[in-house]
């Protein structure tokens, strides 16, 4: 590109009417070694803007939350009907028959024991995902001044 149509997409550029072509035009004639003098004013803006699209941006959790938030949900279901296999019925009040990982445990301690086992892998579960979406929801809360910031700028330069 020469120095007038560079300058002619920048001015162009500041106005946000510029295309992603002209815009990957002006990131590679900013990157390279032929830079009018009087545009080398520009060159750290653009070079900041190349090192911030190679950073990864953070993946949005929710779909994978509500995934094992469904999946913690099942489990505590399942828990509950195998609790609710083992309770005695009217039939067999004298052997306590519990059904574990479905097999047969005729001592109601260790029944209790697995129960308490798995209930307690699932209170550690659910606190995860609690801490997954408190970061979740701090990240949403630390981005919204950009979001403001960038909703602002777009509305003025449809104006």
């Amino acid at each position: 590109m020469n120095q007038q149509k560079v300058e002619e997409a920048l001015q162009r550029y500041f106005e946000g009417s510029t295309t992603l072509d002209e815009e990957r035009d002006l990131q590679r004639y900013f990157a390279g070694n032929h830079v009018a003098r009087s545009l080398e004013v520009y060159r750290p803006m653009f070079t900041f803007f190349a090192q911030e699209r190679a950073v990864e941006p953070p993946v949005h959790k929710t779909r994978t939350i509500r995934m094992k938030l469904s999946v913690i949900t099942g489990i505590a279901a399942s828990l509950a009907f195998l609790l609710w296999l083992g309770l005695p019925t009217a039939e067999t009040t004298e052997n306590f028959v519990y059904i574990v990982n479905g097999e047969r445990v005729y001592d109601e301690t260790a029944a209790l024991a697995i129960a308490e086992n798995k209930l307690q892998m699932l209170a550690t579960s659910m606190q995860t995902a609690k801490n997954s979406m408190a970061a979740f929801e701090k990240l949403h809360e630390s981005s919204q001044p950009l979001i403001n910031i960038s909703n602002a700028l777009r509305m003025k330069n449809e104006e």
